[in-house]
């Protein structure tokens, strides 16, 4: 019986030693085919000891989104063009050892400086990968084919770090796009099924170029504070005229001389237009009956009554404009036989003069106080014709 015990023991122990030489042999054979696959004579932590980069080209800025606080829109820019993709950030040596970072997520760019939140609903959208500018006009025309109003159209330039106007000939391809609706003009608020319509559209769009909205807004927030916009530019429209009335009929031909002398030019409009250096009208001479100044039939054109006509918010010192022109009525009252009168036929005296002057000078104060300065970018979108 003792003899039988230990012989199970003995082979208990060469199984189990079998085994461990058996592991041992496959263990070297897998590190072998290790080494013959990455051959290396002297093995280094990568992590411990990688060379540094050079990051003297500085770590790439990503555009920071600003608040979204905006001036007035400008006049048109030229588009640029851009194909350039974005640049990776380099990493920065730390304790003799460098190590690159996850990249930073990209956030949001602020908006153009020609744009207001007060005026334009701006909505932002971001594309993973870069959208070539054909590819979103065509999409965006057939989205908005509907819209009422006109939207502009902006894309972020990463090589200058800055919006560009873009329009149906622009190149390039970009990650942030922005589409601008007007919500206020002369013309009163933007609706609210043009407004939802717009909403809806850049969400459909940003599906298409497989890209994200950003902040779509509240439909009853921006009605509201479109609304509350309108009442104050409806309130602060004016437009200060003078007429010049004679017994007789007044000639187009010396209508059109005594204005071409004084510097106005007849326009597309049928009126003469006193223009500022940078063309902007200052004030309009216009036809007091029906017929338009055309330029072809002035010669046969007569009228009893003439219009000087000054349109206050659109026009920075209206006080100043103002002694002009009521300096060229004169003028021309004297010239034509004709009187100086206001819409109601009356004598345009000192004493009404003075009205007017205090009439100019609280709207100007008014608008001023609102953040929309008299003859300013914003003012002339707001009031334009």
């Amino acid at each position: 019986m003792e003899t039988l015990q230990i012989a199970l023991i003995v082979i208990g122990i060469v199984i189990v030693a079998g085994i461990i030489i058996v592991n041992k042999w496959q263990e070297s054979g897998h590190r072998g085919k290790v080494r013959r696959a990455f051959p290396e004579e002297n093995p280094r932590d990568p992590l411990l000891e990688r060379e540094p980069e050079n990051d003297s080209g500085g770590e790439r800025r990503e555009p920071m989104f600003g608040g979204g606080a905006c001036g007035g829109y400008g006049e048109e820019d030229e588009e640029r063009d851009n194909g350039q993709a974005r640049a990776e950030p380099k990493a920065a040596a730390v304790s003799g050892s460098a190590y690159r970072p996850a990249r930073r997520p990209r956030t949001q760019p602020s908006l153009p400086d020609r744009l207001d939140t007060r005026v334009d609903c701006c909505i932002r959208i971001e594309a993973v990968e870069a959208v070539e500018v054909p590819r979103l006009w065509v999409a965006q025309a057939e989205a908005f084919s509907g819209l009422s109003r006109p939207l502009r159209w902006f894309a972020f330039d990463d090589r200058d770090n800055q919006w560009q106007r873009i329009n149906a000939n622009a190149m390039g391809a970009y990650h942030w796009f922005l589409a601008a609706l007007q919500l206020v003009d002369r013309e009163g608020v933007v609706s609210e099924s043009d407004l939802l319509y717009y909403i809806r559209g850049m969400q459909q769009l940003a599906d298409m170029c497989r890209a994200v909205p950003a902040n779509l807004p509240s439909r009853a927030e921006v009605l509201g504070n479109a609304r509350a916009l309108d009442r104050f530019c409806a309130e602060v429209d004016v437009q200060i005229a003078i007429n010049i009335v004679a017994a007789q009929p007044m000639p187009g031909t010396r209508i059109f001389s005594l204005a071409e002398a004084e510097g106005l030019r007849l326009e597309g409009d049928g009126a003469f237009h006193a223009r500022a250096n940078d063309s902007r009208t200052l004030y309009v001479l216009a036809n007091g009956e029906s017929m338009l100044f055309e330029r072809a039939a002035l010669s046969s054109m007569q009228t009893r009554r003439l219009s000087l006509v000054l349109d206050l918010p659109r026009v920075i010192d209206a006080a100043a404009e103002f002694e002009d022109m009521m300096r060229f009525a004169a003028h021309l009252a004297r010239a034509l036989n004709a009187a100086v009168v206001d819409d109601n036929d009356q004598p345009f005296g000192p004493e009404a003069v003075d009205t007017v002057r205090a009439r100019i000078r609280a709207y100007q104060t008014r608008m001023n106080d609102e953040g929309i300065p008299p003859g300013g970018s914003l003012a002339r979108r707001l009031f334009g014709a």
